[in-house]
């Protein structure tokens, strides 16, 4: 893992407990040790992998907020909080973490089709698609997860990654 994973995967799991979602300290604490052994260097991330499970989310808040600072995490968490959001989901995805009617129903419930991300706006369309396939009317599940594999790829490398 480069330093600029552990930047990016670190700012999606602050995203992901900063917007309240499930799982939120067990990301967190995930991330901080993941970034611990790809050889970051930071007190505080050292702290937040250790966290206790009943710690106080002021306490939390305040860790994260000195992880940011020791890390100089600014940058990028200056990306809308929700959009880190789907990617993490999206990486999850791709990861096997979860599966992708996951991906797809946490983004069209979060963001309907209403997100200013097109690619956001198409897992939305995407979870509409996979009740189509699932019904029998059109297309199969296997097309419709291969183009939501595609779509979080893009979210995750970028547009012209592979």
């Amino acid at each position: 893992m480069t330093g600029d994973d552990v930047h990016a995967s670190l700012a999606e799991a602050i995203a992901w407990w900063r917007i309240g979602d499930a799982d939120g300290r067990r990301v967190l604490t995930d991330a901080a040790t993941e970034a611990l052994v790809a050889g970051a260097e930071s007190e505080a991330l050292a702290e937040l992998a250790g966290i206790p499970g009943d710690e106080s989310p002021f306490a939390v808040d305040a860790l994260v907020a000195r992880v940011i600072a020791e890390l100089g995490l600014d940058r990028a968490l200056s990306a809308d909080q929700e959009m880190l959001g789907v990617r993490r989901l999206a990486r999850a995805m791709l990861t096997g973490e979860i599966g992708e009617r996951d991906l797809t129903r946490w983004v069209h419930t979060r963001f309907h089709h209403e997100s200013s991300s097109d690619l956001v706006n198409r897992l939305a369309a995407l979870d509409d698609d996979l009740d189509i396939a699932q019904d029998g009317i059109i297309g199969s599940v296997v097309e419709v997860h291969a183009r939501i594999r595609e779509v979080a790829s893009m979210l995750v490398n970028g547009p012209n990654a592979d």
